[in-house]
């Protein structure tokens, strides 16, 4: 379905045009049957002030750094870990020395589940 606007107005007077209100059209409206200026959705939205603020994140600048730091130390020793947190990176390490070669995540099963046994399968099928 879709949704038109048929005619722009104010939420609490019946004042309505068929365009959207433009500064100089505005101020000729008479907004006194709504409670005044700045009380009707017109009033308010042309003093609508937007602002971009900050994003904020759950975790501090310095992990959020050394996390990113230690994630790509390990993409460039050919390790391809499951993400960018720390638990991963050290996962995929653990797993790269248990197999002796690069773990990659897109291929290889998750890296917790690399063990001795695990990699002797790997081998057995040519995945390593």
């Amino acid at each position: 379905m879709v949704s038109y606007v048929a005619l722009y107005g104010c939420t609490k007077c019946d004042e309505k045009s068929e365009s959207p209100f433009v500064s100089d059209d505005f101020k000729a409206i008479d907004h006194t049957k709504c409670g005044g200026p700045y009380e009707c959705f017109g009033c308010k939205a042309k003093g609508l002030q937007l602002n971009t603020g900050d994003a904020t994140r759950d975790i501090s600048d310095k992990k959020w750094t050394s996390e990113l730091q230690a994630y790509r130390d390990a993409k460039s020793q050919g390790i391809q870990p499951g993400g960018t947190t720390r638990a991963h990176v050290e996962a995929a390490y653990t797993a790269s020395e248990t197999m002796g070669k690069a773990y990659n995540s897109e291929t290889m099963p998750k890296a917790h589940q690399i063990d001795k046994k695990t990699t002797e399968v790997m081998k057995e099928i040519g995945q390593i």
